[in-house]
């Protein structure tokens, strides 16, 4: 079976918001964060220019944040960790990483960007359902603001309560919220392979699209969701 076209169903769906909107239905859709609306990789830049910096090494000079990794372990092999400063790179990357003072240092995906921005216009609620926590909203709805999306705020941007909350279970359920108090609900996007599998398996009642980039992993999705190839260099 051919893959679902993302890039054509969303389109389909751009059309089906405004259509419903008009009609007075309420609609909402739905994005991650991390690596969908936003590449992580100028985040890990920095913190490996931090870990430098509190180590005396030099792995992160003369790079650049497109030569960075999806996670520590990738971000150490690529820069040439020794065994030893790559275990104390993922600590350092585990303490960082979801801190908000670090998000600004992200790279904007615009593709994903403009489509918020696109549903919005179109009369959409749209919602940000993140694993980041809520101990770092504020960080990210200034990061979503300053990227220009509009009408951002608590009730907008739902994070977890804690980080050991088990993502897929938590954005199902998320999901689930959402669906049930709009009469239309299309999408829900996100690069995380992991996330859509999860989210399928618990029958979250809204339509996962894989962002399919570098960042998306492995591991199988059902044969009828959207596919939206974006090549994020």
């Amino acid at each position: 079976m051919a893959p679902v076209s993302g890039r054509k169903f969303l389109d389909q769906q751009l059309v089906e918001i405004k259509r419903r909107t008009q009609a007075g239905d309420r609609v909402a859709v739905s994005f991650d964060i991390d690596n969908t609306l936003f590449d992580t990789r100028g985040r890990a830049f920095a913190i490996g220019k931090d870990f430098d910096k509190a180590n005396h090494t030099t792995y992160f000079t003369g790079k650049t944040a497109k030569g960075m990794g999806n996670d520590a372990k990738e971000t150490a092999g690529l820069v040439g960790m020794s065994v030893a400063d790559a275990k104390k790179f993922s600590a350092f990357w585990f303490r960082n990483f979801f801190k908000g003072e670090n998000y600004q240092n992200d790279l904007t995906i615009k593709q994903t960007v403009t489509l918020a921005k696109k549903a919005a216009a179109a009369g959409a609620d749209v919602y940000y359902v993140t694993a980041r926590t809520q101990s770092e909203e504020a960080f990210t709805i200034k990061q979503l603001t300053q990227a220009g999306l509009t009408g951002v705020d608590d009730k907008f941007v739902v994070s977890k309560a804690k980080m050991k909350d088990k993502t897929p279970e938590y954005k199902a359920g998320e999901l689930a919220k959402i669906a049930h108090n709009y009469d239309f609900v299309p999408w829900f996007i996100t690069e995380s392979r992991q996330d859509i599998r999860g989210v399928q398996r618990l029958n979250a009642p809204v339509t996962s699209v894989l962002l399919e980039t570098k960042f998306s992993g492995t591991g199988t999705v059902s044969d009828e969701t959207p596919i939206w190839k974006v090549d994020v260099k």
